[in-house]
């Protein structure tokens, strides 16, 4: 396959590393950044006053909306944050692991290594690292989170007939859990599908269900539609509308511990 049929697209309030930029098509930041030379600039004041709730959910959903015209001609799209992407190969031995159990830290200048994370010919869809977890998703939900908030985005989603009460029953009860799960490489028939549920669900943020919660908690409709987009991409390759296809998911980081973004 010789045609280009990929977009790289990069999510963050930071550019990706300026010395391996040439991986990336467009960069999609809340503010503006220096570096990228294609920007797309989407405030998170886009979806309201409380649009910082849904984290880079808002970044997401712009591209989901323009997505026929900015990937005109693409089977694929691949989405990377400024500094976690996904490789389809394994970590070279010696990579340092991190305080992530499903994650590998790298430093900037080791990028060279992962250039087959960014083709911009592609044959196949790449989601990110799968995690089994223990009590469900609802209860690893509440050991990070708010857990009312699980249960009123739940309740929600089977008022507005988003999921069905099954379907709803078996999110929570999710062992399985894809953390990231909006970084890898979909087909863009698969972005639609995946992202058009999600931009219902994100809804959300304006219903009498949702709370705006402070610091970390902030971010509380992105935790949600996380756990969601995972719990979608988990059904299509069940239903065999995706494959069964993961990479590794890689962390650009000095150091071995890997912070949260406020």
């Amino acid at each position: 396959m010789s045609a280009q049929n990929t977009l790289n697209v990069c999510l963050g309030h930071l550019p990706f590393p300026q010395t391996h930029e040439r991986h990336i098509d467009l960069m999609i930041a809340p503010r503006l950044i220096a570096g990228p030379t294609r920007l797309a600039l989407v405030d998170d004041s886009s979806f309201g006053p409380h649009g910082s709730a849904l984290s880079e959910y808002v970044q997401l959903l712009w591209l989901l909306e323009r997505l026929d015209g900015i990937a005109a001609g693409c089977e694929y799209v691949r989405i990377s944050h400024y500094r976690r992407f996904v490789s389809p190969e394994s970590p070279p031995v010696g990579q340092a692991p991190s305080n992530l159990p499903w994650a590998t830290t790298l430093r900037a200048e080791d990028l060279d290594a992962f250039a087959s994370a960014f083709p911009r010919t592609c044959t196949t869809e790449l989601f990110n690292t799968p995690v089994q977890g223990h009590g469900g998703m609802l209860f690893q939900y509440a050991q990070s989170h708010v857990l009312e908030d699980m249960l009123n985005f739940a309740k929600f989603l089977l008022e507005k007939d988003i999921l069905g009460a099954l379907d709803i029953a078996e999110f929570l009860a999710a062992q399985i859990h894809i953390p990231s799960c909006n970084i890898g490489t979909f087909r863009i028939e698969s972005y639609k599908a995946i992202f058009g549920t999600l931009r219902r669900a994100a809804e959300f943020l304006d219903s009498p269900y949702f709370v705006p919660r402070p610091g970390y908690q902030r971010r509380s409709v992105g935790f949600l539609l996380e756990r969601l987009n995972s719990f979608l991409i988990v059904k299509r390759i069940q239903s065999g509308r995706s494959p069964s296809s993961f990479g590794h998911n890689l962390v650009i980081s000095d150091g071995l511990v890997v912070s949260g973004t406020q």
